[in-house]
């Protein structure tokens, strides 16, 4: 009887800890594609401030150096950037919302393991 109650306490932790494991994965994987989506955009700026360097060169080197602000490259790799930096700013949220539930989860866990 004593043996049958230790396998049962042995086979309900593997069970737990595979839903653990699981869950951890999870949340690697999402974390792992924002991380993704947030290297991309960053290239994506980096690329955008290149665009607006080599421009501004062009128009300050034919002598329009005033006509950089209204030029139309220009200005559509600063309405680029700006949008990108919103994607970041999404996607550290995203990143955030998941590292905290992640923590709370695991509170949760410990607190309900605390009682056995």
């Amino acid at each position: 009887m004593e043996m049958d109650n230790v396998w049962d306490k042995i086979k309900k932790g593997v069970r737990e800890g595979a839903a653990v494991s699981m869950e951890k994965i999870e949340e690697y994987t999402k974390l792992g594609k924002l991380k993704v989506e947030e290297m991309a955009a960053k290239r994506k700026i980096e690329r955008n401030y290149g665009d607006i360097g080599e421009r501004v060169f062009d128009l300050v080197e034919d002598g329009k150096d005033g006509e950089i602000a209204a030029d139309l490259t220009v200005k559509k790799a600063v309405e680029n950037i700006t949008a990108l930096r919103e994607e970041l700013l999404e996607i550290d949220r995203k990143m955030k919302e998941i590292s905290a539930n992640a923590k709370k989860t695991k509170v949760e866990e410990e607190s309900d393991t605390s009682g056995i």
